[in-house]
């Protein structure tokens, strides 16, 4: 090979080769497997803060190792009914740090409310609703009263 084409051939492989490990990774990473990946950290934390700007999602989650700021352009309506103040939710991040964009969620856990109805409390409730449209829709026969001198009325059944 003559010397100027093996110096295109340089740069090119030079320019591809920056452009590859600058953009290729966000686009190649759902394929590889974890193990070829790296090892990845779960963190965990409570949402403290939510926050929806024009294209992105803003929470702020507290976790045992700080607190950090995660901001969401991907599917942002979607996460956006998802989570909600007070959630848990798990990322797997490389590495901790305070300001992640687009962390993978492993996980949500919805808040619990602080006191929950008794079972026992909501099972007449629920009985008295399905007792009424039965009262409401076939009437009952009405028995003479005890030692009455009128005629007794035959009922139709059919």
């Amino acid at each position: 090979m003559n010397k100027p084409s093996s110096m295109v051939l340089l740069i090119v492989g030079l320019v591809l080769g920056i452009v590859g490990t600058i953009f290729l990774p966000g686009y190649v990473r759902p394929y590889i497997p974890e193990w070829a990946t790296g090892k990845a950290t779960v963190v965990k934390g409570t949402v403290v803060a939510k926050q929806k700007k024009e294209n992105a999602l803003l929470l702020t989650v507290n976790t045992a190792d700080g607190a950090l700021l995660a901001t969401f352009t991907k599917k942002v309506d979607e996460i956006s009914l998802l989570v909600n103040e007070k959630d848990v939710i798990e990322f797997t991040l490389p590495k901790y740090a305070p300001l992640i964009d687009d962390p993978k969620i492993v996980r949500i856990v919805k808040e619990q409310p602080a006191t929950p109805e008794p079972a026992s409390a909501a099972r007449p409730a629920e009985k008295s609703t399905k007792e009424k449209p039965q009262q409401a829709g076939k009437p009952q026969a009405v028995a003479p009263a005890h030692g009455s001198t009128s005629e007794k009325i035959p009922t139709d059944r059919k």
